[in-house]
């Protein structure tokens, strides 16, 4: 006869194995900082304005967290980050700005791949500091 123990570890590995113990953790990571983060008005104030190379840095890790499906951090990190809910940016825009060009295979992917296709072959500048 199992064991309460045999039934626990049973269940995590099932969960474990199909990708279901990863997304709970990530929900429950959310939802805790989710409530940790009820801050004030004054508290929401105090957070500083986003620089427009943080947007743009921003909206390209969100868009690769989306396109991977990491719902969970995502949700972590738009409050947590400052992001407005609402895309700020396209992606003709983002890509735009980049100078990355986009073709008929680039469009299925964030840009973020792309970005670090470009910098292998060396096609992409630095940007200058201010």
């Amino acid at each position: 006869m199992a064991t309460v123990e045999d039934l626990k570890n049973a269940l995590r590995e099932n969960l474990d194995r199909n990708g279901k113990l990863r997304k709970l953790k990530a929900q429950m990571r959310a939802d805790v900082f989710a409530a940790l983060n009820t801050s004030t008005e004054a508290d929401q104030k105090a957070m500083p304005q986003l620089s427009s190379e943080n947007l743009l840095i921003n909206e390209l890790i969100r868009e690769y967290l989306i396109y991977n499906q990491y719902r969970g951090t995502v949700s972590v990190f738009i409050p947590e980050s400052g992001q407005p809910p609402v895309r700020p940016f396209d992606r003709a825009f983002m890509a735009s700005h980049l100078r990355l060009p986009e073709g008929p295979n680039s469009t299925q992917l964030p840009l973020l791949y792309s970005l670090v296709e470009a910098a292998a072959k060396g096609r992409t500048q630095p940007p200058q500091a201010k």
